[in-house]
């Protein structure tokens, strides 16, 4: 999406692409936003830059200078996202997880008398699996370095 000379001839192809573009991203927009209303329009261009790369691969990185290029994308992770977990579902998951963490991170550093409370009620709200990884996740917490953790 980098900037040309526009020739008349290719100026509504141009445009047409130009505005396919912009429409999927304000879609895509719209969702990160939903996951984390705190990011700005600069670091969401950033980071669909990032995943079309890790998408695609740092050889086709040079997709991202194309509007067409980067609507098919768009349109493909937009599609893929109803039957498999798409690169943008997946980012997308992390950020609003991630969002999450930090949220509940400032009160319990404010008050953490109040954590201990919190984490039972948050565990009271999960499943018995859940639970599970978590328990063996804190007997592994005070072990030496080497102790790798479970998988999330």
């Amino acid at each position: 999406m980098g900037v040309n000379i526009l020739d008349w001839p290719t100026s509504r192809t141009f445009f047409y692409w130009h505005l396919r573009l912009l429409l999927l991203e304000d879609t895509v927009k719209k969702k990160i936003l939903d996951a984390n209303s705190e990011l700005i329009d600069g670091q969401i261009q950033a980071m669909l830059r990032l995943w079309l790369v890790e998408g695609e691969g740092t050889v086709k990185a040079y997709l991202w200078d194309d509007n067409k290029d980067v609507v098919e994308w768009l349109e493909k992770q937009l599609l893929e996202e109803e039957a498999t977990r798409s690169v943008i579902d997946e980012n997308i998951k992390y950020i609003s997880r991630d969002y999450i963490l930090k949220q509940i991170r400032s009160p319990v550093q404010a008050n953490p008398e109040g954590a201990t409370d919190s984490i039972v009620h948050m565990t009271q709200h999960i499943s018995p699996t859940q639970r599970a990884e978590i328990v063996t996740i804190l007997s592994t917490m005070d072990a030496p370095a080497s102790t790798t953790y479970p998988p999330h």
